[in-house]
């Protein structure tokens, strides 16, 4: 370091931040007009961290740990980015440009240090409301004394306590410093209480304790018939231009009416997703704070939405396999989005240091199988709804009677009960098996005549 200027060092700091970054940004590339790729710069600078020191002498003096962190924060940048535009493009949203390079005009002066277990960016309080961070360093061999290290100390305000950190973020632009810090675990209490949960197209979730839970259907309806009248507003544009098919026309040039038209329909479809979301989010929150292990079906949901394979008849053709029907099918299921309430439960109960637990069991004759007698059969579930057995004569929601069967397959799986059971006689089938008995449901159970049910999921 040759200056004792605070503002001057700090610019230095910044700079080389901003040199790095870059230099590692200059390897991405990207498609040109041939539909090549291509540098995005038009020159590629790959060097490592000792390279950069040796090409850029005025590198040699920067801290590693800053000079680490500009490699890390742009790879995790371009990445993010490829991901979110590929999101975007799934969900309807305006589609943004990956990231270039930083510039010292237009971006502001930063610089990220790691903190690495106390090598640098250390922090320590001075008193109730202010603090000091310490960045050190040192000269390139040849240019320093032996055993001399510079140090550049940062005051800050604070309006809180600082917990702990692995970065510091410098805007020197703003005069702000940031610590990054891992999210704070939610503030939630035992309960005792567990809960299953089946996830269905009709009902979005049932619950073991009675409850149903549903998507706001009446707004998502409003907004697929709105999505419906746009569309139907698109084909009128088409034919009124004389062209028999929405290709032709396209290949043609749309209007700028059919334009306007699909960016509404675009919005459209962002809104229906985010009231998804927004009532995914609530209620996964909800049950977290309510119950201390929740138990869901192992589903996999790949397979469910598959389309069936053709048949063929022999003679070149084919017969019909139900195809129509599927497709309809795994429309209302992608729109229940029956893994994101998963997910969410997934990655929030994971925040909370083992005070949550979420179970995973399997699915199969959960749907078909009393949840008071333990009885299966595939007759036992009338309808959609209407769950009656055939042997005891229980009836109930047929949701909310798997809601029952999958909670006990998580008790069981919490009492170590997994490869239980059930036994052959049906002299006691009487009684229930809900909490009383262990006893894994996962076998159908014959009838009185001997005469058993297909197991189907």
């Amino acid at each position: 370091m040759y200056s004792d200027d605070p503002g001057m060092v700090m610019e230095w700091l910044c700079d080389a931040w901003r040199c790095r970054f870059n230099q590692c940004r200059s390897k991405r590339r990207k498609y040109d007009a041939e539909h090549e790729l291509v540098p995005i710069g038009g020159h590629v600078t790959d060097l490592t961290c000792s390279q950069a020191r040796q090409a850029c002498p005025w590198l040699g003096a920067v801290p590693t740990l800053i000079l680490e962190s500009a490699q890390r924060i742009e790879t995790v940048e371009w990445y993010a980015n490829a991901k979110r535009r590929k999101t975007q493009r799934k969900q309807h949203q305006r589609i943004g440009r990956m990231p270039r390079f930083r510039s010292r005009k237009r971006g502001p002066l930063s610089f990220v240090c790691w903190y690495d277990g106390g090598r640098n960016a250390c922090y320590r309080q001075v008193n109730r409301s202010h603090g000091i961070v310490a960045i050190t360093g040192q000269n390139p061999v040849g240019r320093r004394t032996g055993g001399v290290r510079w140090r550049v100390e940062i005051h800050v305000r604070v309006s809180q306590s600082i917990r702990p950190y692995t970065s510091i973020i410098v805007n020197w632009s703003e005069r702000t410093l940031v610590f990054s810090n891992p999210p704070r675990p939610l503030d939630v209490a035992d309960t005792h209480r567990i809960i299953g949960i089946d996830r269905g197209a009709v009902h979005q979730a049932a619950t073991s304790g009675g409850g149903l839970l549903d998507l706001p259907k009446a707004k998502l309806m409003k907004i697929d018939r709105e999505i419906k009248r746009r569309q139907r507003a698109q084909t009128r544009k088409a034919k009124t231009a004389g062209y028999g098919n929405m290709r032709d026309y396209l290949k043609a040039g749309a209007s700028k009416r059919y334009r306007r038209e699909q960016t509404r329909i675009r919005l459209l479809y962002r809104r229906a997703h985010n009231i998804t979301a927004d009532w995914m989010q609530k209620t996964s929150t909800r049950l977290i704070m309510e119950n201390d292990v929740i138990v869901v079906e192992d589903l996999n949901l790949a397979g469910m939405t598959r389309a069936p394979k053709p048949k063929s008849d022999g003679h070149g053709g084919y017969r019909p396999n139900g195809r129509a029907a599927k497709r309809g099918l795994n429309r209302v299921m992608r729109r229940s989005c029956l893994g994101l309430l998963e997910t969410c439960l997934d990655y929030k109960i994971g925040l909370l240091d083992g005070r949550r637990m979420l179970i995973r069991v399997n699915p199969a004759y959960t749907s078909r199988t009393c949840a008071v007698c333990g009885y299966c059969d595939e007759e036992n579930r009338e309808s959609q709804a209407v769950f009656r057995c055939k042997h005891c004569g229980h009836t109930a929601n047929a949701d909310l009677n798997a809601a029952v069967n999958i909670l006990i397959r998580g008790v069981h799986r919490l009492s170590g009960m997994d490869d239980a059971r059930q036994t052959s006689s049906v002299q006691d089938v009487g009684s229930p098996l809900w909490m009383s008995r262990a006893t894994l449901v996962c076998e159908p159970r014959l009838a009185p005549d001997g005469l058993g049910g297909i197991p189907r999921l």
